[in-house]
């Protein structure tokens, strides 16, 4: 049998074997992420020179928070991470919070972009479209400026709030925001999968590590839920990112994949044992080239060695990924003998 790269995909994310794993790299295109013309085609271009059997699409992260009145200007960004600074939060407070309603995806013209932009992509490549889309609990942060990370606020805010004092102020208003966000977003997830996207990949930036287990079920779970089950019937999976990114909680999600940063102390390992399939293997940092331990034919090695021992682990039932987004400046040697590895025989 000759696999196509969706049919690899597609089975791969059923918990079936195909040919060989399915292989995706992906990173931020800051400089065309603005405009749908310019994402399609540097998204388009990045799938034809890696020869990607899937491609994640990465529109700016901000468009979200944008569709509920945030403002940012694209001609500064953070220097951190790479967004663009916030010009306007429409949760300056707690007393807010009722200003966020249920849309309508047709009336969002930061949704409706993002759909063109699936079928634009969808109809230029071959390989298996993902869309992306972030959790409830992250947009939520991102209306209010709230911190990325423990001590970073995002560029252009300077809110003293913090989600407990959001919750301290008005529980019931922060659940209310969050179920208004999340039935919108699941209307999101049904018309990208509509638009013709092979899955959907909910990311949950920091999520485990600020909610922890307890917040998780509270705020976390119960409307990321919601989101995906807009895409059921499409593979749907998610991205739980960063430090202590408590993978098996996710298990309990109605979704068919799980990637996070296998390579950070605090997590599990790429020999975590899940019920879900593994989406993962590589070290971003490594395939970025940004291991200073590791010249260039080095770095190439530990990738190889990297994708073949996930690819021994989970029985070649696995769909390869980064460990997160990768760099934009990532050598192309490196990205060649990762997406050599999943041809080697494993022997």
């Amino acid at each position: 049998m000759s696999w196509s790269r969706t049919e690899r995909f597609h089975a791969l994310l059923a918990g079936e074997r195909a040919d060989r794993p399915a292989i995706s790299a992906y990173a931020h295109q800051v400089g065309a992420e603005r405009n749908a013309d310019d994402l399609v085609a540097a998204t388009l271009a990045y799938a034809r020179a890696g020869d990607w059997d899937w491609v994640k699409l990465n529109p700016r992260t901000v468009h979200y928070a944008e569709a509920w009145g945030n403002t940012y200007d694209y001609d500064h960004y953070g220097p951190v991470i790479p967004i663009p600074a916030q010009t306007h939060a429409v949760l300056a407070s707690p007393a807010d919070l009722g200003s966020i309603t249920d849309l309508e995806v047709d009336d969002v013209p930061a949704f409706t972009e993002q759909l063109e932009v699936i079928r634009r992509v969808k109809a230029g490549t071959d390989a298996a479209v993902v869309a992306t889309v972030y959790s409830p609990y992250n947009v939520l942060a991102k209306l209010a400026g709230l911190p990325l990370a423990p001590g970073l606020l995002p560029p252009g805010s300077a809110t003293e709030w913090t989600l407990k004092s959001f919750l301290d102020e008005d529980r019931d208003g922060v659940h209310a925001a969050l179920g208004a966000i999340a039935r919108t977003l699941g209307r999101y997830t049904a018309a990208q999968k509509e638009a013709g996207a092979d899955g959907v990949m909910i990311v949950t930036a920091g999520q485990a590590r600020d909610l922890g287990r307890d917040g998780n079920e509270e705020l976390g779970r119960p409307y990321d839920s919601i989101v995906l089950n807009g895409a059921t019937g499409i593979p749907r999976l998610v991205h739980t990112c960063g430090p202590d990114a408590h993978p098996h909680w996710f298990e309990e999600y109605p979704l068919e994949g799980i990637n996070w940063d296998t390579y950070d102390p605090t997590n599990p390992g790429n020999d975590a044992e899940i019920s879900k399939v593994f989406v993962g293997g590589a070290q971003a940092a490594l395939l970025g080239g940004l291991r200073e331990d590791l010249d260039e034919a080095a770095a190439a090695d530990e990738i190889r060695r990297q994708v073949n021992s996930a690819r021994r682990l989970h029985g070649d039932r696995l769909v390869v990924a980064p460990s997160c987004s990768i760099v934009e400046t990532a050598p192309v040697p490196l990205l060649a003998a990762y997406r050599l590895a999943v041809e080697e025989p494993l022997g």
